[in-house]
């Protein structure tokens, strides 16, 4: 992982740590797009650090590598935080295969979040509760800017997908993760509802398509939009923006579909222990140390997500009511993709299906029929990955 700040934070913690404990912790950054092949590479190698960040997504492929410790095994069980603080949602993605592989670290849901005085000035007033709320809002909305963006780019057409493909009532896979379940009436319901916000309700912009992170948090911190559903990177491009507080804010649930569900997505960073490591209680206090409150809410704060532990939020790094909402109000409605081998694939096809799904509907081009063949071949692809 690499970020701004990053480095002044582990220099900073490693020389704490070490004073306390006397171990020595050398680190390593690495950028996101070199990311699973670096670790990948250190598991099939048995070389690397002791210690590292796990992706959750991509926590089959590795397992299957025997790639992570059990974290509940008499090496280091004794010297891991306590698990019992975790959110249970945490803890499901952190167990695989009855196997505790990794430590949640930190971790954030994707919310409604508005600037309320951009709305009412529009002549509209609080959130839309469900998806004719969204629709009907934002036709009703006379404000300068835009009432609602989306990111388009990247993974995002996927993420928003399987946001509305929840709150249709749908689910990506079976129960058993052993067949595709998105290609059904809940999962067409999802596509074709995310591609009528552009070319049948004229809710999100054209330009949407093509915006990324950066994009979507300069134009939510520079008034373009008023409101959108993302995880904490919009709402601090807000707060840096001179002049704007995060009272000028306010967050909740995304809308729920048709049938009353709920849902969005959440994505969750973990810390695993190497099984070559020469080191496993040094490297278990290590993992304990980072997931104390202080260190917690600040390495959360400076990545834009939520902490893990609870008391991350009694920390100066998270003290406004606007990420307590998310904890509180978000969360119970999150989820996160299936953990299977062979996921990557999956998600690579359905996001590509997704995207083209949506260009066409921006350029006109989407058919009666289209949005079903779009999900069937990635389901087909999906069925043969699994």
């Amino acid at each position: 992982m690499d970020a701004p700040g990053i480095e002044d934070y582990f220099e900073e913690h490693t020389a704490a740590f070490e004073e306390e404990t006397g171990i020595h912790v050398e680190f390593e950054t690495v950028g996101w797009g070199e990311a699973q092949d670096t670790l990948m590479s250190d598991i099939t190698s048995r070389t690397g650090p002791d210690v590292q960040e796990i992706a959750s997504t991509w926590i089959p492929e590795q397992y299957d590598a025997n790639g992570w410790m059990d974290l509940e095994s008499d090496e280091v069980v004794d010297h891991i935080p306590d698990t019992g603080m975790f959110e249970d949602g945490a803890m499901d993605v952190a167990t695989f295969q009855d196997t505790l592989v990794g430590i949640p670290w930190f971790w954030g849901p994707r919310a409604w979040q508005q600037v309320d005085e951009e709305v009412e000035a529009g002549d509209v007033a609080g959130h839309p509760e469900d998806w004719d709320g969204l629709v009907d809002q934002a036709q009703a909305y006379d404000g300068d800017n835009h009432l609602f963006a989306l990111m388009g780019s990247d993974y995002e057409p996927m993420r928003n997908f399987a946001m509305f493909l929840w709150q249709s009532g749908g689910q990506l896979l079976t129960d058993d993760n052993s067949e595709p379940a998105f290609h059904n009436e809940a999962g067409v319901q999802a596509l074709q509802f995310y591609a009528d916000l552009y070319a049948e309700y004229d809710v999100l912009d054209s330009e949407t398509v093509e915006w990324a992170a950066a994009d979507i948090n300069g134009a939510f911190a520079g008034g373009q939009m008023a409101s959108t559903i993302d995880a904490l990177g919009t709402v601090g491009a807000y707060e840096e923006e001179d002049g704007q507080s995060l009272d000028d804010l306010s967050i909740s649930a995304p809308p729920v579909g048709p049938d009353g569900d709920g849902g969005t997505f959440f994505g969750m960073e973990l810390l695993g222990i190497h099984p070559w490591t020469d080191e496993p209680e040094a490297a278990a206090q290590w993992i304990e140390y980072l997931l104390r409150a202080e260190p917690n809410a600040e390495i959360s704060s400076t990545v834009g997500f939520l902490p893990t532990n609870p008391d991350g939020f009694d920390t100066e790094y998270f003290e406004h009511d606007v990420y307590q909402t998310f904890n509180d109000d978000v969360f119970p409605v999150a989820q996160t993709y299936p953990q299977v081998l062979g996921w990557g694939e999956i998600e690579g096809e359905l996001n590509r299906s997704v995207a083209e799904v949506i260009q066409n509907a921006v350029t006109g081009d989407l058919e009666e029929g289209d949005v079903q063949n779009a999900l069937d071949d990635a389901a087909e692809v999906a069925h043969q990955t699994l």
